[in-house]
């Protein structure tokens, strides 16, 4: 009887966590060269890939000729891929990651934060498994041979049934039922470029620690965008001091795109990823908009967080300020609300920051439901007649 209870418990406690589990944050379309397209599982068609435009297990990024991308795993690590290129995101699960490369040629830095076996990399018969704190390149060539170099760090490297280990100023060539180790080749125009983009990259800086410790990766790029100030009903607040305007406010400059059922704000900002998928936005005398980061172990990706706006012919939005309560499908932390299990009443719904300059924003519904970039909007207006809606709008785009 006391093993059956204890099984009853270990199971009770299992349903319980995975009803509070968060949605696992996807990788980001960090860098574009060129128009860089993607596909997702439901639709049939390549599409144009945007700035910040969120991946997800399934998803296949493709680099015609002349065109570079980089994207950003959720743990901090660099995929940069090459013209000609084509990668698909396999699985992104819990701290683990598996791509493979179709064709052409990636480069990848993991960080420290990427532990051994979060990511797999597969080509054809070859899997890459890096270790943290790596970079490398897998480059398939067209007499079927694939090419693992590694320029800092080590990987294991499985191909033609065996598995090796190599170091950093090593590569490994894998042709069909032989594989050699080999120095590394000298330096081409990718792997050039590549370096160029690591040397570019900005560094934590003191951003890292004013963010809890899940996000502390994306120090360096707020440091570059923005400041950091003093706020004493928050603490340390960041603003954005690129790109801004005298009207500028948070969710403005991108458009909401429909993924994974339900709406994701995809900035057109660079540094528009932390800032609009955690934490909150408020509004500090003299500084503006400043942006509110959560508080560690309440760290949840989320697709937007705001409240939402709705008429017959306009979807209206406004940036949450901390502490309101985000009304989403599925559980983001302890200020959000799920509304597929619970009801909610919008006539009790009130935000704070709607009143604030920029505070709320308007759409037409139809420029809303074509993905129409915000900024570029003439229908941007608070004047017109809308009602609290709970959580996004559940209509597909055009």
């Amino acid at each position: 009887m006391k093993r059956i209870i204890l099984i009853a418990v270990a199971l009770l406690l299992m349903v319980g966590q995975n009803a509070f589990a968060g949605v696992i944050q996807p990788a980001r379309l960090k860098y574009l060269d060129g128009e860089v397209l993607f596909r997702t599982p439901d639709a049939g068609d390549w599409s144009a890939a945007s700035l910040n435009t969120p991946l997800d297990e399934g998803d296949s990024v493709f680099c015609p000729d002349g065109t570079r991308a980089e994207l950003q795993l959720p743990d901090g690590s660099m995929v940069r891929l090459d013209s000609g290129s084509r990668l698909n995101i396999i699985a992104n699960e819990e701290k683990f990651v598996h791509l493979n490369l179709a064709s052409g040629r990636l480069y990848i830095r993991t960080t420290q934060a990427a532990s051994n076996g979060a990511l797999q990399i597969d080509a054809d018969d070859t899997t890459v498994l890096p270790a943290a704190r790596t970079r490398l390149r897998l480059d398939m060539l067209p007499d079927g041979q694939e090419d693992v170099s590694i320029f800092k760090g080590s990987a294991y490297v499985e191909g033609n049934g065996s598995r090796t280990r190599v170091r950093a100023g090593e590569h490994i060539a894998l042709e069909e039922g032989h594989n050699e180790l080999l120095p590394l080749n000298a330096p081409d125009s990718w792997e050039s470029w590549n370096m160029e983009r690591d040397r570019a990259m900005p560094v934590y800086g003191k951003s890292g620690s004013y963010l809890p410790e899940e996000l502390a990766i994306y120090g360096g790029e707020l440091e570059a965008s923005g400041s950091w100030v003093s706020a004493p009903e928050y603490g340390m607040v960041w603003r954005p001091t690129v790109l801004l305007s005298d009207d500028w406010a948070p969710y403005r400059s991108g458009y909401w795109g429909w993924r994974g059922d339900d709406y994701v704000w995809i900035s057109a900002e660079s540094w528009g990823w932390v800032p609009y998928h955690y934490g909150r936005w408020t509004v500090i005398a003299s500084f503006g908009w400043c942006w509110v980061p959560p508080v560690r172990g309440d760290v949840y990706w989320g697709p937007g967080y705001v409240g939402w706006y709705r008429t017959g012919s306009h979807v209206g939005w406004t940036p949450l300020a901390p502490g309101e309560k985000f009304y989403g499908h599925g559980h983001y932390g302890r200020h959000s609300v799920n509304i597929a299990t619970t009801r909610v009443n919008a006539d009790r719904i009130e935000y704070r920051n709607r009143h604030h300059r920029g505070g709320m924003t308007v759409l037409n519904q139809n420029d809303f439901l074509k993905g129409r970039p915000v900024n570029a909007a003439p229908s941007l207006s608070s004047s017109v007649s809308v009602s609290y809606s709970v959580g996004s709008p559940r209509i597909r785009p055009q």
